[in-house]
């Protein structure tokens, strides 16, 4: 014959199971005053994660060395309204993707837009039809600003011929041989003028005699 379960021992089980009830709900509600805390506190916390973001994307800038017309050298293409460069993306796992920065204008508006797609081992040509085909507007994609007065790019790195450094509005690591130090994004909004700058952490040394070596992919 089975045994049942008495009275007491419900009434027992149906008290503990209301007290987990109870403080999930507690812990569930505190979570949420919180999550409104942070919202309306003014603090701009979704500015700060999404600055935290770009920071690493940037500073995780890779050395992507491929044939160009100037020979063997690192890829990044930078102008005011766009820059493209490959990076260990926060977004796949770490895995090497090309990031593509596009400065848009809608009804005169500004907007910065990121895309971003897998670099896998493309050559020059692969990575320019991103952008110069418009292939990146099929590429996911979110914007980092939006509703500006103006957004302009701007690139630090070191002249070889001036042997100084300087703030460049079109930088080319191909031609250079030598990744930007400095990023600078420079925006206007409400009639203020904002600046937001992020630095690349892996840099090379100038690479002058990095020549072409046998058996390396390249093109003609």
């Amino acid at each position: 014959m089975k045994k049942g379960y008495t009275l007491i021992e419900t009434i027992i089980a149906i008290a503990i199971f209301a007290m987990m009830v109870y403080i999930g709900a507690m812990a569930l509600s505190q979570g949420l005053k919180q999550y409104k805390h942070i919202l309306s506190s003014g603090i701009g916390f979704w500015k700060y994660a999404k600055y935290v973001w770009i920071t690493k994307n940037i500073s995780s800038m890779l050395d992507y060395y491929i044939w160009s017309p100037y020979g063997y050298g690192p890829y990044f293409v930078g102008h005011e309204d766009m820059m493209s460069y490959i990076t260990l993306s926060p977004l796949a796992n770490d895995m090497p993707s090309q990031a593509i920065w596009m400065v848009k204008r809608i009804k005169d508006r500004y907007y910065l837009y990121y895309y971003e797609t897998p670099a896998y081992s493309k050559l020059l040509r692969a990575l320019e039809s991103e952008y110069k085909e418009d292939n990146y507007k099929k590429l996911p994609s979110f914007v980092i600003l939006k509703d500006c007065d103006s957004i302009k790019l701007m690139y630090y790195g070191y002249d070889f011929n001036t042997h100084k450094y300087n703030w460049y509005k079109n930088f080319n690591g191909l031609k250079a041989k030598i990744l930007p130090t400095l990023v600078k994004i420079v925006y206007t909004k409400s009639q203020k003028t904002h600046e937001l700058i992020f630095g690349v952490n892996d840099n090379s040394s100038y690479k002058s005699n990095y020549n072409f070596i046998q058996g390396m992919p390249h093109e003609e």
